[in-house]
């Protein structure tokens, strides 16, 4: 079955015109024409759609014909597959993934399959089951700037706890350097991801000089909406370091009031354990 072919399919089983299905993401008249196979959709703008109408990604990926697969960019399909299966936990997911890149021509496919080792003993929580061998090619493989790319970047950003924290410095100095000359959101929000990961690390293992720059590089991402949950965490973050250099309560209640906003927008549990890692490391 051909990409438009399946999206009119999924359209129909749901009740949906053609411009409530294309969400704004495309104009109706162009999807109408991918649809009918006579315009090609970006992988981008498919994966917008998808997500808009709550289609999961792999299961239609996997019902596409050999032929249209090879037109999309693979990686953008593995790559989101294993988010998704490593967010919702989901151990027979990854396998399903595994045996597809085992199956597939993919360029990479052992990096793939490293990859996917790693997000299997990560789900486990089992971190020292991936051998020294295989932490090694991983980190051979992020850490080659040269090569560096966004689906890396993700990749890295998953997989900072598996690297020591002066390893996850010396690379993040660079790859921060590349993300503040974006206005990207995406970039964006990678990039506080890292700068909040670095600073927990740092803030547990007592490196409490080593937070500064971090926090400037931090500063200078204007805040948008879709920043909204990362800014949040550096506030409590930011005033968790200023507090061990200056304990002023002000630096307390702005911890207290971060921690509170995840309740309040609907996220206790993450709240419970922000709440737990602050009881824990303010000092």
């Amino acid at each position: 079955m051909t990409i438009g072919a399946l999206l009119k399919q999924y359209r129909l089983e749901n009740g949906k015109t053609q411009k409530e299905w294309a969400a704004g993401i495309v104009s109706p008249s162009y999807y109408s024409k991918v649809e009918q196979n006579k315009h090609r959709i970006t992988a981008e703008d498919l994966i917008a759609v998808l997500r808009a109408n709550q289609i999961g990604l792999w299961d239609f990926f996997q019902r596409l014909d050999d032929s249209e697969q090879q037109q999309f960019d693979e990686f953008k399909f593995v790559d989101h597959a294993i988010n998704q299966a490593w967010y919702q936990n989901d151990q027979a997911k990854l396998k399903e993934i595994r045996q597809y890149v085992e199956d597939s021509t993919m360029a990479n496919q052992d990096k793939w399959l490293l990859y996917l080792d790693a997000v299997e003993v990560e789900i486990n929580n089992q971190p020292e089951k991936l051998s020294a061998e295989k932490c090694a090619r991983l980190q051979e493989w992020l850490f080659d700037f040269t090569d560096f790319d966004e689906t890396k970047l993700r990749v890295y950003i998953n997989l900072m706890p598996f690297y020591d924290l002066d390893s996850n410095l010396l690379f993040s100095k660079k790859v921060i350097a590349k993300l503040q000359k974006s206005d990207k959101s995406r970039h964006q929000t990678e990039l506080l991801g890292i700068i909040g990961n670095l600073l927990i690390d740092l803030i547990k293992a007592k490196r409490y000089e080593d937070t500064g720059w971090l926090i400037e590089a931090a500063a200078k991402v204007a805040t948008r909406p879709e920043l909204f949950f990362y800014k949040n965490i550096l506030v409590l973050l930011e005033n968790m370091v200023k507090y061990h250099f200056d304990h002023q309560d002000k630096y307390l209640k702005k911890c207290e009031w971060a921690i509170k906003n995840f309740t309040l927008i609907g996220m206790p549990e993450y709240g419970n354990e922000v709440e737990s890692f602050f009881r824990q490391y303010c000092d």
